[in-house]
């Protein structure tokens, strides 16, 4: 086999992290019945390792061209929902029978034509589906100190004399990372995003450094035949691992989770529709609402802290936006693109709950606390909650006044609920009706709300 199974299992390990953040990103876990192509599932090491933690995934279909690495796929598991096919990407054919997902893992560099890959995934995917690319760039490794430039005259070396020498390598890019938000969108996907993940030397010890070493080196390393090229490059590895041994030494290697989504409702698969996120913008009254993400919390902790006497750590707000599949949070941007307010609110069977909101001081009494509340109403509405809930401080007669005006009523009391000042808070509640919900309120949990 072409490929150093030990080397790329061990990669599998150490980055999963960045597949289970993008398959967060895409709501994987909320999935019902969804079908993944694996494309280059090799071993099917990896393959069992990113999709057999999700029980809602149907099938997996893992495809590579190499039939000894399909064979050790196949006798990796039991597990029905996992088939293993030998045939390359550029072969395969869905048979109409599409996906709701497309995973390359760092093969999406060795595909000789990568625009006609992009497209192929497209066309594989049911509208609404997804495809996710983890893959290199080493344009962007950095390496220091490094004076006589030892990690390029590798990489160089490796392009010049290497690559093309080896079968599974002779159509590789290895600086494909940053291109691949020009292909998806070439190819017609929609929501294109890159989340870059990066490794480093940084507070590794002797044997994690000559691992990671190992890592980055191994696949670069000529053909026995090139006696030449083994000397040279055998010349670079060297003075590049006595690099590596230095406690000063910093190298940092990113690797790249490109996420794209086909146009169009989200598909079932079977009889179980997949919960795939449609978080679409909405534009009102000169703002533009969009789902609340973490590059946001800047601006809004700089309103939070403007807004609150305890504001919220970006923390409390970093694991809502990664871990709280039942929250939503959403900020309004005028035409600069300045987030100007933000909403946040929880959704349970019974009904929904607004966690958070606040509003730029400099626009208040504007229009746009009333804008956040109401979009929150006609989501929940949208998503079949019956009532909105939210509580607000006894003594801000103001923010009880303003929630009476969106049809809240007062329905309770929590003793002692405020802090910093000590107060109590008035529970309001609010009926919702997806009949009546306003035009934006797109298809998409219970503790009381402190922005009020």
């Amino acid at each position: 086999m072409a490929w150093n199974r030990e080397q790329i299992d061990q990669v599998a390990l150490s980055s999963a992290g960045a597949d289970y953040a993008a398959f967060e990103r895409i709501g994987l876990s909320e999935m019902e019945g969804a079908r993944v192509l694996d494309v280059g599932c090799f071993d099917g090491f990896n393959t069992l390792l990113k999709f057999a933690p999700y029980q809602g995934v149907r099938q997996v279909v893992g495809i590579d061209p190499s039939g000894e690495a399909i064979a050790l796929a196949c006798a990796a598991t039991s597990d029905e929902r996992f088939l293993w096919r030998q045939c390359s990407f550029e072969d395969f054919d869905p048979d109409d029978d599409l996906f709701d997902m497309v995973y390359l893992a760092h093969t999406f560099q060795h595909l000789p034509d990568k625009a006609a890959a992009a497209a192929k995934a497209f066309a594989c995917l049911k509208p609404g589906g997804f495809v996710v690319i983890k893959t290199v760039d080493d344009s962007l490794k950095a390496s220091w100190p490094d004076p006589d430039g030892i990690m390029r005259q590798v990489m160089a070396f490796y392009e010049d004399r290497v690559r093309a020498t080896k079968p599974h390598t002779r159509h590789t890019d290895r600086n494909n990372g940053a291109k691949c938000y020009g292909l998806l969108c070439d190819a017609g996907f929609e929501g294109v995003s890159i989340d870059v993940r990066h490794a480093t030397t940084a507070g590794l010890g002797r044997d994690e450094r000559l691992a990671f070493f190992e890592r980055m080196t191994y696949f670069r390393k000529p053909s026995p035949e090139d006696a030449e090229a083994v000397q040279r490059m055998g010349e670079l590895l060297a003075q590049w691992r006595e690099l590596f041994l230095q406690d000063g030494y910093f190298f940092d290697s990113p690797t790249f989770m490109v996420v794209g989504r086909k146009p169009g409702a989200a598909g079932t698969s079977g009889d179980a529709s997949c919960a795939l996120r449609d978080e679409a913008l909405v534009e009102r009254d000169g703002f533009t609402l969009a789902p609340m993400t973490e590059a946001d919390l800047g601006q809004v902790m700089r309103i939070e802290v403007r807004s609150f006497p305890d504001p919220w750590a970006p923390v409390a707000y970093a694991m809502e936006l990664r871990h709280n599949h039942d929250a939503s949070y959403w900020v309004a941007r005028d035409a600069s693109g300045a987030v100007r307010g933000y909403v946040g609110w929880w959704e349970a069977p019974d009904a929904a709950t607004i966690a958070q909101v606040a509003v730029d001081p400099a626009l208040r009494r504007q229009g746009v606390g009333k804008l956040l509340v109401e979009h929150a109403c006609s989501r929940a509405a949208a998503h079949g909650k019956p009532a909105m809930r939210l509580c607000v401080r006894a003594a801000n007669a103001t923010a009880r006044a303003f929630y009476v005006t969106l049809g809240f009523a007062e329905a309770g009391m929590a003793q002692g609920y405020y802090t910093n000042p000590a107060d109590d808070g008035v529970l309001m509640t609010k009926p919702l009706s997806a009949s009546a919900a306003p035009a934006d309120g797109e298809p998409g949990p219970s503790s009381p709300a402190k922005g009020a």
